[in-house]
């Protein structure tokens, strides 16, 4: 059997189905009974521009005026899934099925701009091997400085990812729940990989002068906390005029990060950003006091940033915020230009409005504060929704904590600590210890392997699972804690880091599969249940943290080769010296 992983050819079945079950066929393959020329010509418009050869698409052309009948296609003497089979005897396999099975990952982008020669293109499919590259190899982990590989990460960019919050410039999730919520980790990753971009990031330009219309009003104000002018405004008087008070941004300027300062004293007071797009057109992204997020048309979207009756400070991604909103966004980014003018309604005060390329201090910020707001009585980050683990057999009701999560906000409040030196970042992360003490049946973290070796859960499940990547990133919080904290609370750090790489140095030969990693050890603790391979972006993952681990280890057994082999097995590719570690 062949498989043929051409980009639009991959998508014809996107669902694997029994194929003796006729109730579970999707439409599509109802359609291809009727009529397969008709199918096929409909499905695969564009084959005269696949670059397969003349003999090639020959063949293609022959297949398609003989038809392309279904087949059985059966994996390894048991499951069966429908196929299709060319009159050449290619067969075409669902990608649904290539991708389960081989640990792949793919993308299909449309494309509505086609002209040309490639008009009748309706899109391009990506297809890789692993989510994620092998990250470079480490060579320093320091405190304060990049937490591990994380200035690679787009967290806010994720599909998981609904919005950035307008409140609390936080990313609001939909994984687990459609509605949304914020999710703990989400938010530590999001501001550590900001505070590792944030050690690189160009200074921010000037404010401009302020352009203001008949009936609006423009004041400087002397601020009564700061003792420095702010800009007070008021349009409650230009009811009518669909012009507003407006700072006019240099059309030279591409950057896209707008930050400012703003306390609303009335309900109806916004701040709208206009972008500028190729066609003459603009994109206007609203932010006001009331309601969460919305799109009233095409080219409007708005934020609720909350009352502001206080001062606020916004650190806002303009491309971002419009990603979130636009559905066809590869076709409209390019378009757009830059920020045109930002313009203010109502009344109220704004100032320090800043226009910068990157908000890395700003959401680095925003991450760090949200988790001193939000840690509750007992030192956790609760998750708000439910989690359910491995095929409905375990379940996490809403509430629960994650020893990674509480890791990955101890090494982002560590930071913030360093970088601001207020004492409260530092508190917070100490008072995230206590659910480290906590075993998981006591609502909290700690797992026992044997009775014997003590295991932070990423999952706190019983029985526990033991996943790999999640007790390394909580090692990390707690090694990085120990560095900055003085008296009991560098005590109990340094206990919990001992206690942990005791178990990971017995343990960690668990998770070698002979052909890469176990993700975890379900297939150990829960009976009748087959091991939990670790794809290739997690494998990476476990490589790579071994490497920083063997950077703060000191003990002997950290630059022994007993786990060399896993950086030579296949990830993205060949091995590559980069691929190595010693741990």
């Amino acid at each position: 059997m062949k498989l043929l992983l051409q980009s639009c050819f991959l998508l014809i079945l996107p669902d694997v189905v029994e194929v003796n079950d006729d109730n579970n066929l999707p439409h599509m393959y109802k359609e291809f009974d009727k009529n397969p020329e008709a199918f096929l010509k409909k499905k695969i418009p564009e084959f005269n521009q696949v670059d397969v050869g003349a003999a090639e698409k020959n063949r293609i052309r022959e297949d398609r005026a003989g038809g392309t009948p279904k087949v059985s296609c059966v994996i390894n003497g048991k499951k069966k899934i429908s196929c299709l089979r060319t009159k050449a005897g290619e067969v075409y396999m669902p990608f649904k099925f290539i991708q389960d099975y081989f640990e792949v990952s793919g993308e299909f982008v449309n494309n509505s701009q086609g002209s040309g020669k490639d008009k009748n293109n309706k899109g391009t499919f990506y297809f890789e091997q692993s989510h994620t590259p092998l990250f470079p190899t480490a060579t320093e982990y320091r405190v304060g400085g990049k937490f591990m590989y994380f200035g690679q990460y787009n967290v806010e960019g994720r599909t998981r990812v609904m919005l950035i919050s307008g409140v609390h410039g936080v990313p609001v999730s939909n994984q687990w729940d459609k509605k949304g919520y914020i999710y703990p980790i989400q938010v530590a990753q999001y501001g550590l990989s900001h505070h590792a971009k944030l050690l690189d990031e160009n200074g921010a330009s000037d404010d401009s002068k302020w352009q203001v219309p008949s009936g609006s009003k423009i004041l400087y104000l002397l601020s009564n906390v700061t003792r420095e002018p702010v800009v007070y405004f008021n349009t409650l008087e230009s009811r009518g005029v669909s012009e507003f008070p407006s700072l006019k941004i240099d059309e030279e300027n591409v950057d896209s990060c707008v930050s400012f300062d703003v306390k609303f004293l009335s309900t109806s007071a916004n701040v709208s950003i206009v972008l500028s797009a190729g066609d003459d057109s603009e994109y206007v992204l609203t932010y006001q006091s009331e309601g969460f997020y919305k799109k009233t048309g095409d080219d409007n979207m708005i934020y609720g940033i909350g009352p502001c009756r206080e001062w606020c400070s916004l650190h806002r991604d303009v491309m971002v915020d419009m990603k979130k909103f636009v559905s066809d966004w590869n076709s409209v980014k390019h378009l757009i230009t830059s920020i045109k003018h930002l313009e203010v309604r109502g009344e109220g005060y704004i100032d320090n409005v800043t226009i910068s390329e990157h908000c890395h201090e700003g959401h680095f910020k925003a991450a760090s504060d949200w988790m001193v707001r939000n840690q509750d009585n007992n030192g956790g980050w609760p998750v708000p929704v439910t989690r359910v683990i491995t095929s409905q057999k375990l379940t996490l009701p809403p509430g629960w904590y994650s020893a990674m999560g509480q890791g990955q906000a101890i090494s982002l409040l560590v930071r913030a600590y360093l970088k601001y030196k207020k004492p409260e970042y530092l508190a917070a992360a100490g008072r995230g210890l206590r659910i480290y003490q906590k075993l998981s049946t006591e609502h909290g973290v700690r797992a026992r392997f044997l009775d014997k070796f003590n295991w932070y859960e990423e999952y706190p499940t019983t029985p526990p699972l033991f996943i790999l990547n999640g007790f390394i990133y909580s090692l990390f919080g707690l090694y990085d804690l120990a560095q900055v904290s003085q008296g009991q609370t560098k005590v109990t750090a340094q206990q919990l880091y001992s206690d942990g790489m005791k178990s990971l140095k017995v343990m960690l030969p668990l998770y070698d599969s002979g052909k890469g990693t176990y993700y975890d050890l379900r297939h150990v603790t829960i009976p009748l249940i087959p091991p939990n391979r670790a794809r290739g972006d997690y494998h990476a993952v476990h490589i790579s943290q071994l490497q920083y681990l063997g950077l703060i280890d000191s003990d002997p057994y950290s630059t022994s080769q007993q786990h060399a082999g896993w950086g030579t097995q296949k990830v993205t590719g060949p091995p590559t010296t980069s691929q190595m570690f010693r741990f």
